[in-house]
């Protein structure tokens, strides 16, 4: 169960980072099924074709409104949502300390 969270925890940071870090993340992460759902504040700053590679996602689908769906599979997606969240938590928590 640690290997599992440790990968997990790892694919979010990696995701997290090609999605342009956590203060380009709009809203809550959320999933639906095989997909995690991510609004970004600016697309540009998605690094989409490293995203596109990246070893756990299978498939990207760019949704109106700078929403991304990004396919990892049934049980991923919900891990990764959570784990994302708390990142950003985190990194916002951070910023009101300074």
């Amino acid at each position: 169960m640690t290997t599992t969270m440790n990968t997990s925890a790892r694919a979010a940071a990696e995701l997290l980072a090609l999605l342009g870090g956590p203060a380009n993340i709009a809203t809550d992460a959320d999933y639906c099924a095989t997909r995690l759902r991510i609004t970004v504040h600016d697309l540009h700053a998605v690094r989409g074709h490293a995203l596109h590679d990246h070893r756990i996602v299978l498939g990207i689908a760019k949704r109106p409104d700078s929403e991304i769906d990004i396919l990892v599979g049934h049980y991923t997606a919900a891990t990764l949502s959570l784990l994302i969240n708390v990142a950003v938590a985190e990194a916002l928590a951070e910023e009101e300390q300074e």
